[in-house]
């Protein structure tokens, strides 16, 4: 581990919840994934990016539903789901693992618990022309939800007479909806799998949207892969380098630009409790 941005402490707290997602899962027979950024560190830093703040996770919808009940059952003094239906404030269909007793200060003023993101893989259908109509509803619905979330505020005519409107519908309203359209091809085993909710942003190495930047084959998740992180064996998936290849373009493996080294959620300080401490072995 690396001190050098001053996320030591911040890391070993990750760590020590990262432990307790093996575990459980190991234990009871589930599948996760390491993803994204936290996956790229693995392979190009056999741990965390040094600068990174957070953890990326993926599962199976039915592997998360037995994850989450132990979580809430046998593990609740020390974590606290945070999902679209548990949170009235929380407008994401990214589940986060929050890790009680820590607290994280940005340098906006902004302030919540120190995390690990779980999000869900899905099934994407095989035509194009399906694919194209289920990512024009999850924008749709990812964009109103923002509305009501504050993140964005119709400000032309149009906007204010769809948008604006379509915002006073209840949240749980388009929980649904959007749970539904997510979920459409599930029961099918079609070749790719992704999270497909994050639809707002653009992968700044590839261009491509959110809803098809976080796409794997099925198949690669069939047998899961242990790799090395901070010196212990956690799971991913198998052809990871390929992911890797259509996720961060074909110079992943090469330093990132000094200039770049941020941390993600514009981390200025974190709190950590007693309890934590000693339970991260700080």
């Amino acid at each position: 581990m690396t001190n050098e941005y001053g996320n030591l402490e911040l890391h070993k707290v990750l760590l020590s919840a990262m432990k307790d997602i093996d575990k459980i899962c190991r234990e009871n027979g589930l599948k996760y994934y390491l993803y994204a950024g936290t996956l790229l560190g693995a392979v190009n830093y056999k741990g965390f990016i040094p600068w990174d703040d957070d953890v990326d996770i993926v599962m199976f919808p039915e592997d998360f539903r037995t994850f989450r009940t132990i979580v809430e059952t046998q593990f609740h003094e020390w974590y606290t789901m945070q999902t679209f239906g548990s949170d009235p404030q929380w407008f994401s269909m990214m589940n986060k693992l929050l890790i009680n007793g820590t607290k994280v200060l940005s340098n906006g003023g902004e302030e919540h618990p120190i995390f690990i993101d779980i999000c869900l893989l899905h099934s994407f259908p095989e035509s194009g022309v399906q694919k194209a109509i289920q990512r024009k509803q999850i924008e749709l619905i990812n964009l109103i939800l923002a509305v009501q979330s504050g993140a964005v505020i119709p400000t032309s005519l149009r906007s204010k007479l769809t948008l604006g409107n379509l915002a006073k519908i209840d949240k749980s309203f388009w929980g649904k909806r959007l749970s539904n359209v997510l979920c459409k091809y599930d029961t099918a085993h079609t070749t790719y799998v992704g999270i497909m909710c994050n639809t707002l942003t653009k992968n700044p190495y590839t261009g491509r949207t959110g809803y098809d930047t976080d796409r794997t084959e099925r198949s690669w998740h069939l047998h899961p892969h242990d790799i090395a992180f901070e010196g212990q064996q956690f799971m991913t998936f198998s052809q990871f380098e390929a992911y890797l290849t259509y996720q961060y373009g074909p110079h992943w493996m090469e330093p990132y630009p000094e200039e770049k080294r941020v941390t993600k959620h514009d981390v200025k300080t974190y709190e950590v409790s007693q309890a934590v401490r000693e339970r991260a072995g700080l």
